[in-house]
Parts: structure tokens; C-alpha cells; sequence
């Protein structure tokens, strides 16, 4: 069952990023012919998986050829009308095509049997809790934590200058990261990456030569840090007692 997942999921990854060319990408929006063709090397690599049985396989085949072909021009059409937006159109694209696999799969062997306490068990509760503090509640304590400063003295925002909310991000995958490395226990880690935001911040911290923007940048990395590595720590202890 997951071998034949697994297989399905390579011919995908073959068919949708190895052998599909920029030009075809361009191309697929304006022409059908080369999403017919896109949708056709989809079906040819999928052949080979059921190669053994394709005869009796045929109908797995059709339906993952139909369905790819379905997606696609539902993507084609999303990004005419919704063109900002073309990272959430390919990463519902993507889950799209993978629960079309994991349906086939579903159906060829049926649906197996999983106790419905794992979803329920204190070290995925511990897991979820301690991504949502990382990911959620984080950046709204830090928010907070911080307006008295703002209040105080705002400091410019370089809105040409910076991505949309590219801080915030930052922000969480550095915590994750940390917390990870706390799972691992790769703690000279956590050294490293510090260091690397630093040499990344030196630029801008000599360039604006103000040194409450200096302590801004300096208390703020170091509360971000502070905060995955208690959660990282208190994510490690309870998984240790659960």
C-alpha cells in the first residue's frame, strides 16, 4: 500500500517538476495542446507504475489522468483570476493532486485501520501545543511585548525596502528551528544560528546608526530565542513523561 503511494507520488514529482519545463508551464496557460501533453506525461509515467496489472488497472490510470487534467485547469483558471496569489494556488494544487494518489491508493486497498487515540495521546498533544505556542501565540506575546516601544518612539517602517511580513516569518522559522534542535539535541545549533542572524543584522544595524533601534533589533532577537528555547525545553520534559 505505501510502496504503490510511494511510486504514484515519484511518477508525480517526475511528471510535475522534472519534466515540465518553464516553457511548457507558459505555454499550458495559453494552449491547451501542452496542458493535453502535460496531462499525457502524467499518464504515461503513471502507466509504469501499474505496468504489472494495466490491464486490470486501467480505470486508476484513467481517474488520476481525469483528475490531473481537472486540477490543472482549475489552476489555470485561478491564476487568471486571483494572479497574487500564486503561492496558495500551487500549494492547493499540489494537495489536490496528492489526495487524488492517496484516494486511489484508498480505494484499491481500502482504508486501513488506525487507532483513533494517537490523535488523542499526550505526546501529540504536547507536539501540537508546542507548535502552536511556537507559531501562533509567539509572535502575538512578542507584539505585545513590544508596543510600549513602539508607543514610545516609533521606529520608520521601510515598507519598499522590506517583504510583507517577512519578519513575521522569519521569526517563526527561526523558532521552530530552535525548537527542533532542542528535540535533536543540537544545541551548538542554536549558537550557530544566532550568530548567522546577527552577521545577517550587522548591515543593517551599522547603516542606522541609532542605538535605541540597535537595542529594538538586540532585545527582540534575544526574546525570540528565549522564548523557543523554554518551549523547546518544556516540549522535551513532557515527552520524557508521557
Amino acid at each position: 500500500m505505501l510502496t504503490l503511494f510511494l511510486k504514484l507520488l515519484l511518477a508525480h514529482i517526475i511528471g510535475d517538476f522534472v519534466l515540465q519545463t518553464k516553457a511548457l508551464v507558459v505555454k499550458r496557460k495559453e494552449n491547451a495542446f501542452y496542458l493535453l501533453l502535460h496531462v499525457l506525461i502524467h499518464v504515461a509515467l503513471v502507466c509504469l507504475v501499474f505496468w504489472q496489472d494495466i490491464y486490470s488497472d486501467w480505470p486508476y490510470i484513467a481517474f488520476i489522468g481525469l483528475a490531473h487534467l481537472a486540477i490543472d485547469s482549475l489552476k489555470i483558471i485561478g491564476e487568471k483570476k486571483w494572479p497574487s496569489r500564486p503561492a496558495l494556488l500551487f500549494v492547493t494544487d499540489q494537495l489536490l493532486h496528492i489526495l487524488v494518489l492517496l484516494a486511489v491508493v484508498a480505494y484499491r486497498y481500502g482504508i486501513p485501520q488506525y487507532d483513533a487515540d494517537i490523535w488523542f495521546s499526550a505526546k501529540f498533544l504536547a507536539y501540537i501545543i508546542a507548535l502552536l505556542l511556537t507559531a501562533v501565540v509567539s509572535p502575538i506575546f512578542l507584539r505585545v511585548f513590544f508596543s510600549k516601544w513602539q508607543r514610545e518612539q516609533p521606529f520608520p517602517a521601510k515598507k519598499d525596502e522590506t517583504l510583507l511580513d517577512a519578519g513575521l516569518w522569519i521569526g517563526i522559522m527561526e523558532r521552530l528551528i530552535i525548537v527542533l534542535f532542542i528535540q535533536v539535541g543540537f544545541l551548538s545549533g542554536i549558537g550557530f544560528l544566532l550568530a548567522a542572524k546577527s552577521i545577517f543584522r550587522f548591515g543593517d544595524l551599522t547603516n542606522a546608526k541609532d542605538t535605541k533601534f540597535t537595542e529594538y533589533v538586540l532585545v527582540g532577537t534575544f526574546a525570540s530565542f528565549l522564548i523557543a528555547i523554554v518551549i523547546g525545553y518544556a516540549l522535551r520534559v513532557t515527552l520524557r513523561y508521557c
